[in-house]
């Protein structure tokens, strides 16, 4: 049986909270009393590995003597995740989940928006199947809006995917109108990455170098923000040619883009420590993964489109696909 979660819920307030944040938003945590997600099962959890000094991830996890009920619908999903890592999930199993198969850039407007945000509103993530629960609960989501068919406006269900799932990247994502395994969607910038595979607009990630140059990027120019990448086209005795990604100011909300300069600024002097410290693991980075396409006059330089950029400070497996 599984007993570590990323998630929990508050016994009284039934606000769900994340085990990574409990120490910035809930100082108190000691305090309070914390249960399942499903609220049919609501068993009482631990927070655990919450302060820094603990290698592992903090999680929430149940006391000895309890157990989820069998039918308890997180339990299931998070025992899902955890496979998804290491093995192969099968068909019913992705179902079970579910992923974004429909990408849709803002272009294309989403039929009837209003009754949809009338619904579900800015929910955790909705799906329309009704095997007991209303939300997936995603492990690290940012609210994006996610509909029955698994429609997508965001990238960062997306790399959730690509991340949690290496066993999985043969599933096919659709996007304006033509359909992509999420193998090929995404190109990773390494060392000597040549500009001519990147040629289309695809979902590109690369780790980000941990200098000076790229803390407080987001306040440093008024129309665009910069990050350098540690990939590189080519490297010789004067210099390297890494890759950069732009956002431009002027195309993404005010709301997104605090709400990205925020989690970037913290996952950043997070790892920049770590590096600093020696504490980091050996596989975890702190990468970007940008939605957009090459510039046209600089080989190096990936342009942002629109608000589609999300970051992670995690382990990128390498994909497995069994035949």
């Amino acid at each position: 049986s599984l007993k570590v979660m990323r998630k929990a819920r508050i016994s009284g307030t039934d606000e769900i909270v994340q085990a990574d944040d409990l120490l910035k938003f809930y100082p108190n945590y000691n305090d309070l009393i914390f249960v399942c997600i499903d609220e049919k099962c609501s068993v009482r959890m631990a927070p655990a590995c919450i302060k820094k000094k603990d290698h592992r991830k903090p999680h929430f996890k149940k006391y000895r003597n309890q157990e989820h009920i069998e039918t308890c619908e997180y339990a299931k999903l998070s025992k899902l995740y955890h496979q998804g890592k290491n093995q192969k999930l099968n068909k019913t199993e992705i179902k079970k989940i579910g992923y974004p198969s429909v990408f849709i850039l803002n272009e294309d407007k989403l039929e009837e928006p209003t009754t949809f945000q009338a619904k579900y509103g800015n929910d955790d993530g909705v799906t329309g199947r009704g095997d007991g629960i209303t939300k997936v609960y995603e492990f690290d989501g940012e609210n994006v809006k996610f509909d029955k068919s698994n429609r997508v406006q965001g990238i960062d269900r997306i790399v959730d995917w690509y991340l949690g799932f290496p066993h999985n990247r043969d599933v096919e994502i659709e996007i304006n109108s033509g359909r992509i395994q999420y193998r090929y969607f995404f190109k990773h910038i390494k060392d000597f990455t040549d500009p001519a595979n990147l040629q289309n607009e695809r979902i590109f990630y690369g780790r980000i170098m941990l200098s000076e140059m790229n803390r407080n990027v987001f306040d440093r120019y008024t129309e665009n923000v910069f990050f350098k990448l540690l990939g590189y086209k080519d490297k010789n005795e004067k210099n390297v040619s890494n890759y950069s990604v732009k956002i431009d100011k002027n195309s993404i909300s005010k709301h997104s883009l605090s709400r990205l300069k925020n989690r970037y600024n913290h996952l950043f002097e997070r790892a920049f420590t770590e590096h600093k410290n020696k504490t980091s693991e050996q596989n975890i980075g702190l990468y970007l993964f940008v939605y957009g396409k090459l510039d046209e006059h600089n080989d190096t330089l990936l342009n942002v489109k629109r608000q589609y950029i999300t970051c992670r400070y995690d382990e990128v497996r390498k994909t497995i696909i069994e035949e």
